[in-house]
């Protein structure tokens, strides 16, 4: 219950780090977002006041901070901040910062995991990164993986012991019981939290979704990498078992409320009557009509089979949330795609041209886990259903085989467990939108979210969603045949 506070340097002097004339972009901050702007918004009148003396304990000779964006999630809140020097100079940084108090109207479930989102990315830049870096130097000594954190820090004394899983909580314990609070009467939150001081990325990168086949290609090769800092690697992966997500992965089913997967056929009954007009024959099969009961059926397997322990085969850290919008992408972002696929083929040519120095970002949801996790959900979340059809799904995977072989030469991944591994993680995660973003859905809905980039594309797309549903039918299919063969 002690203030966990850690302040991380950099090998370049403060006064130069700060004061440098370096132009760097931050139009885009380090956290998912799609707006900006180009003076203080109006919510962040004063903020600034608040925000300077955080900033002066990783640089002192702060004298002032201006806001220039301001992106406001549902667990956390995010400033893209100018900080002036006193010899006139300045540089941009990212503050992201989690207040218990601005979210007192969250039941307790939902505010504990916005505040272990917390505690988990403050202890992967001090605890993990570190270490995750000097596996991967001599391989790859240029790659920088996450943004430089010049301050990690989390309070949550009286609200979460440090020992505390991070893992959903069923009911109240007398080790942890529930704190006592409303928006009438939040003291008990006051001054509880966690903030990160982070660097702008250094040269052009962009973020956008959905992607191209060649954007998703560089983000699975990305991935592969970050992988491959811990496959297997027992020492590292306790370590990360101990201080990040118990299980890893924002939609693993121990993290969830248990409602969501209760309520599975109801939610899909409701999802089906909305949606069936797009396509009929669809929603007419056996299989896809039964399909929340199938996939109810076998969650507790699937997700058994996907939640390794630290010193298991083919465990290692997990990102936890691998959307699009998670990544920094290097380049201008010029040629993006219109949201409506190309149906590239991706080529050996393409995999040895992948450059792979994307940057990650957001590790709220960290831990121990199986890598296709992260790879099925970039793969729904990211990319339209052309660049997936006609073989396109299967060499998007191939990508990131190769990108972790590439890494780890002496390694082998079996292409048939890799793949069971894929087809689990997919349907996984259809368990996690079906139960939690499908809820209540309508077409109306779609429509108002079509142009949102951090939203899932399958819940903003309606031919994405529908593609969704026969791979989820398609891939449970073969896992349901391979358990009866088996």
């Amino acid at each position: 219950g002690i203030l966990v506070s850690i302040i991380i340097h950099s090998t370049t002097p403060t006064s130069a780090l700060l004061f440098s004339q370096r132009k760097l972009r931050m139009r885009t901050a380090m956290m998912s977002n799609t707006g900006s702007s180009d003076k203080t918004p109006d919510s962040c009148i004063g903020v600034e006041s608040s925000l300077l003396p955080i900033l002066q304990r990783s640089f002192p000779d702060a004298s002032s901070v201006s806001i220039e964006d301001n992106i406001v999630q549902a667990n956390a809140e995010g400033f893209g901040v100018v900080v002036n020097g006193e010899r006139g100079n300045s540089t941009q940084l990212f503050v992201k910062q989690v207040k218990a108090e601005k979210y007192s109207h969250k039941p307790w479930g939902d505010l504990r995991r916005t505040l272990l989102y917390s505690r988990t990315e403050a202890r992967f830049y001090s605890d993990v990164l570190p270490l995750l870096k000097k596996n991967i130097t001599e391989i790859l000594p240029d790659w920088n993986i996450a943004p430089t954190c010049h301050l990690a820090e989390t309070y949550l004394h009286g609200l979460i012991d440090e020992a505390e899983s991070t893992s959903a909580k069923l009911s109240a314990s007398e080790e942890y019981p529930d704190p006592s609070y409303d928006e009438s009467d939040s003291s008990i939150l006051h001054n509880k939290g966690g903030v990160l001081i982070l660097e702008s990325l250094k040269g052009d990168f962009y973020q956008t979704s959905p992607l191209t086949q060649s954007q998703a290609s560089q983000c699975l090769t990305a991935i592969a990498r970050f992988h491959a800092t811990a496959f297997e690697d027992k020492e590292i992966l306790s370590v990360v078992s101990d201080k990040l997500c118990e299980y890893g992965g924002s939609y693993h089913l121990k993290n969830r409320n248990p409602k969501e997967l209760e309520n599975l056929e109801k939610t899909w009954d409701n999802f089906s009557n909305e949606l069936k007009v797009a396509k009929p024959e669809l929603f007419e099969k056996d299989s896809v009509r039964n399909l929340a009961k199938r996939i109810k059926a076998l969650a507790e397997d699937i997700s058994m089979e996907l939640s390794p322990a630290f010193d298991d085969k083919y465990a290692t850290i997990v990102h936890g949330d691998y959307k699009a919008m998670n990544v920094f992408l290097p380049g201008d972002g010029d040629g993006d795609g219109d949201g409506n696929g190309n149906g590239e083929e991706i080529t050996k040519t393409d995999e040895n041209e992948i450059n792979g120095h994307a940057i990650i970002i957001d590790y709220a949801s960290t831990g121990v886990g199986m890598g296709m996790s992260d790879v099925a959900m970039h793969v729904t979340h990211a990319l339209h259903p052309v660049d997936l059809i006609n073989g396109g799904e299967e060499a998007l995977v191939d990508i990131y085989l190769f990108s972790l072989q590439e890494v780890m030469p002496n390694f082998t991944y079996p292409k048939e467990i890799a793949m069971r591994h894929y087809r689990l993680a997919t349907i996984d995660y259809f368990r996690f939108v079906l139960g939690r973003l499908w809820r209540g859905v309508t077409l109306e809905a779609f429509e108002k979210r079509k142009s949102s980039k951090n939203a899932v594309f399958v819940n903003r797309n309606i031919e994405a969603a529908l593609y969704f549903i026969e791979r989820a039918d398609k891939f449970l299919t073969e896992i349901e045949e391979e358990n009866i063969s088996t």
